[in-house]
Parts: structure tokens; C-alpha cells; sequence
């Protein structure tokens, strides 16, 4: 690898086997030097999880794919992200990409994410970054129609001056040619949830969480998660600083 191309590292939340991860792996080593740092296995809602006093295990990983380099770490995708870029990758990444995650990030669930998780992180470290989302939880969907869309905001991407503390996330339609590229908002939804209880055979009870997104506005045409359904794949600017300015302006004039 050479620094005169630009260095791009990926992780993921669906683990180092994922097809999604190796899709992005492909299409970014077209725009430089790759190097992918993944979990081992799936992490998808760990959000931005770390690993605190506990070890980290590293092992080489063959995705063979000529010009990518990459690693499977028993972490989460931050981890993946502070480790690549503190002790693996030799200089500053350009971009921090993460995906392609097998299902839909709209609305909250940015939030929940870790494949979010991993460019968030790429932000706080000063890194340009962008999170991919194909909305299709079957990790053997066909992703062939989502590859020009990736493909296209990488490229849009590297030469794009942004604000050090804005990262992005991108939705793509499933089983369709996305008609488009919208940019939008988070969706004002939330998790309708449930934990289903089941006993183990010595009695024990154990619990899955199962949910459905509720849209809270779905009138709203400006949103994520409505143009995902007309069939365009989105981009939403996310940013670091969530510091409620309008509250915070208020607080100043508070006497406590």
C-alpha cells in the first residue's frame, strides 16, 4: 500500500463473512487502498460498544479480494474502527465506510446501530464516513442493483469537503433499480416492542426482543424511511454534536 492513494477502512456489523462487507470491500478498493477491520461474528444493535477490560483477539482474514487487506477482531464494530485506526492501518484513513448492512437503518435505529456505530466513531477520530444499509435483513439477497449507488456516493464522498463532525447514513431499496438518490431526514418514529418469553428445558425463562418500527409521522415526505418506500435510496447527514442548542440558549438565562 502506498500513501498516495487514498486509505479506506471498512467494518461492519453483520461480521468479517458477510457478502455485504465484501461487496463494499470490492467496490472501495476501485478508489484506493482497503483495509478492513471486522468483527468476527455479528453485532448488529450494539450501537457504539466498546470492549473496556478485556482483550481484544486479531487474526489475518483472506476475503480475496486482490488489493484488500483485512482482519477479523473479536469486537464490536467501534472496537474494529479504534483498533484499525490506533494500531493496524499505519497512517490516517481518507474515508471510514461501514456495511453493507443486511437490513434498513431509517429513523431511530441509527441510533441502535453498529454498523452507525463504526463511521460515528470514524467521525469523533476526524475521519470522513459513511454507513451503508440495503433494506433486506436475508444475508443472501441480491445486492447487485445497490452497487452503483454505493459505488457513486464513495465516489461523491472522497471529494466532498464536509464538516469534520457530520458522518452519513445511506439506505438502499431492496429487489428493485433504486429510481434515485434522495437526501432527507431521519423519519419521528419509534420502536413498538415486545420481549417473547420461552423456558429453557431445566425451567429457566429466557426473553427475544421482537419489534415494529411505528412511523409517528408518515405524512412526512421528507423522511428516510418514505422515500425508501417510493424506491430511491437515501443519504441523511448525521452529526456528533447533539447538544439541544435551543434548550442549551435557554439554560444560560436559568438562575439555579
Amino acid at each position: 500500500m502506498t500513501d498516495s492513494k487514498p486509505l479506506i477502512l471498512i467494518s461492519n456489523d453483520d461480521g468479517i463473512q458477510s457478502r455485504g462487507i465484501r461487496a463494499l470491500a470490492q467496490i472501495a478498493s476501485e478508489y484506493g487502498d482497503v483495509i478492513v477491520v471486522a468483527p468476527d461474528k455479528g453485532y448488529s444493535g450494539q450501537s457504539h460498544s466498546i470492549t473496556v477490560g478485556a482483550q481484544l483477539r486479531v487474526r489475518n482474514y483472506d476475503m480475496k479480494l486482490s488489493g484488500v487487506k483485512s482482519y477479523m477482531v473479536s469486537g464490536s464494530p467501534v472496537d474494529c474502527i479504534k483498533l484499525g485506526y490506533h494500531a493496524l492501518v499505519g497512517r490516517k484513513p481518507t474515508l471510514v465506510l461501514s456495511g453493507i448492512n443486511h437490513g434498513n437503518n431509517i429513523s431511530s435505529s441509527v441510533h441502535y446501530s453498529g454498523t452507525m456505530g463504526a463511521v460515528r466513531e470514524g467521525a469523533l477520530l476526524g475521519v470522513k464516513g459513511m454507513g451503508f444499509s440495503f433494506d433486506d435483513n436475508d444475508d443472501t439477497a441480491d445486492l447487485s442493483h445497490a452497487l452503483p449507488i454505493v459505488s457513486k456516493l464513495i465516489d461523491w464522498l472522497l471529494h466532498t469537503d464536509i464538516q469534520s463532525n457530520i458522518f452519513y447514513s445511506v439506505n438502499i431499496p431492496a429487489n428493485c433499480k433504486p429510481q434515485g438518490i434522495r437526501a432527507v431526514r431521519m423519519a419521528e418514529g419509534h420502536w413498538r416492542e415486545d420481549y417473547h418469553m420461552a423456558e429453557d428445558p431445566w425451567n429457566g425463562k429466557h426473553y427475544w426482543l421482537v419489534g415494529t418500527f411505528i412511523n409517528d409521522n408518515p405524512s412526512d415526505t421528507e423522511t428516510d424511511e418514505y422515500w425508501l418506500k417510493q424506491g430511491y435510496a437515501t443519504i441523511c447527514p448525521v452529526k456528533l454534536d447533539v447538544t439541544a442548542t435551543e434548550i442549551y440558549q435557554q439554560l444560560k438565562k436559568e438562575t439555579f
